[in-house]
């Protein structure tokens, strides 16, 4: 009698291939339109429905940045949501459920990756209904700057050894987010690396800096769209070398050796100075005490513009609000912008959300439609919450 069924080099039973042939005529198919590899799916012996794999769904653009030798991280404190970076993006987890078990097998040829016309085994391990993607999301960095500013630097005379201070790693173990985002915000709260720790500036050090600078250009007489790079930083503590980027930016690519003044960075930073002082003040003293405040020679005209993510005005007042204080996560960011008013123009909205939109056009107008409803009044464009 023909035996119809065989064993392969595992001792597990298979289908002979007249067997197939014969399975194929009963079903009506033609053979000369198939595979010639075929295989035999069975349950391995200990398939089950269990939590021993997680299968994550990949797009072709992160499939071959893991092709290309780069890593996928999983990243996020212990009570955080864990979140998956590649080294410049941030992901979530989403679970996606199906309805029939998807069988996983360890050795599934696929279709077209064989020319071979034997049929071999194909064992599944396990079994599951449900799989995860990856959906973009904005890094959560605010802990970087609740961290920091729990050891402020002041200078080296203020420095206490047993204060908590954190390098790359530790954000790199903590927060939600890829290593490039991570090193953007950083550069956004303006943090400094001092030997090898990541620290914010003490605001009061920030001002004897700043006055420091301004005092030396005012002594040597030097022309601020005019500085000459070598001697600034021969006259300047080492400290501050760092903070400088800050402030200057190469005159001409033609004049290397020379820095101009940012102007915009001055204004904006003795505007912060007093609006943190005294956080409401009637905006035409503000306008006053600023100009006060300024260098001699000052020749940059005020605008409300080169502040709007310090403040906000409702007349006769302004008011310290600064973005770097707000939320990280959009829906709490407009939450927290509508608990302080009930409307905001558009401008003001801009100014506030831009951080987390990418500065992106797109993004900003995608995020207002979102999560507010518009109107006009008098020619300008207000929002309300949605909520």
């Amino acid at each position: 009698m023909e035996v119809n069924i065989l064993q392969d080099s595992t001792n597990r039973r298979v289908r002979s291939t007249e067997l197939i042939d014969e399975l194929l005529d009963k079903a009506k198919l033609n053979k000369e339109e198939l595979e010639p590899f075929v295989q035999h799916i069975y349950l391995g012996n200990s398939v089950t429905l269990n939590e021993e794999y997680k299968l994550l769904e990949l797009d072709e653009e992160k499939l071959n940045y893991l092709i290309e030798g780069n890593s996928l991280v999983i990243r996020g404190d212990e009570s955080d949501n864990a979140v998956c970076c590649t080294q410049n993006s941030t992901f979530s987890f989403k679970v996606a459920e199906i309805s029939n078990p998807l069988l996983i097998s360890s050795d599934l040829i696929l279709s077209g990756k064989t020319d071979e016309t034997k049929a071999l085994n194909s064992e599944i391990v396990f079994m599951t209904n449900s799989y995860f993607i990856m959906a973009k999301e904005k890094p959560k960095v605010q802990k970087i700057k609740n961290l920091l500013e729990l050891n402020l630097y002041s200078g080296k005379a203020y420095e206490q050894n047993e204060a908590k201070k954190f390098t790359m790693n530790d954000f790199l173990d903590q927060i939600q987010s890829s290593e490039d985002e991570i090193y953007s915000y950083l550069n956004f709260i303006k943090a400094f690396q001092i030997d090898g720790f990541w620290r914010l500036l003490d605001f009061k050090y920030l001002n004897q800096i700043l006055d420091n600078v301004l005092k030396i250009i005012d002594e040597k007489c030097w022309l601020m769209d005019k500085i000459p790079v070598k001697e600034i930083y021969t006259e300047l503590d080492s400290i501050y070398d760092m903070y400088l980027i800050f402030l200057f930016k190469v005159r001409k690519r033609n004049e290397p050796n020379f820095y101009s003044i940012k102007k915009e960075s001055i204004m904006h930073f003795y505007a912060e100075a007093i609006l943190r002082a005294t956080l409401k003040m009637r905006y035409c003293e503000f306008q006053l005490i600023l100009q006060k405040s300024l260098p001699n020679n000052f020749d940059l005209e005020f605008n409300l513009n080169l502040i709007q993510d310090l403040c906000y005005i409702e007349e006769p007042y302004i008011y310290y609000l600064n973005v770097q204080d707000m939320p990280d996560d959009l829906d709490k960011r407009f939450k927290y912008l509508f608990e302080k008013r009930k409307k905001w123009s558009q401008d003001e909205l801009k100014a506030f959300i831009q951080d987390l939109c990418s500065n992106n056009p797109t993004e900003i107008s995608t995020a207002l439609t979102k999560h507010c409803r518009s109107y006009n009044q008098n020619g300008i464009k207000y929002f309300t919450s949605r909520i």
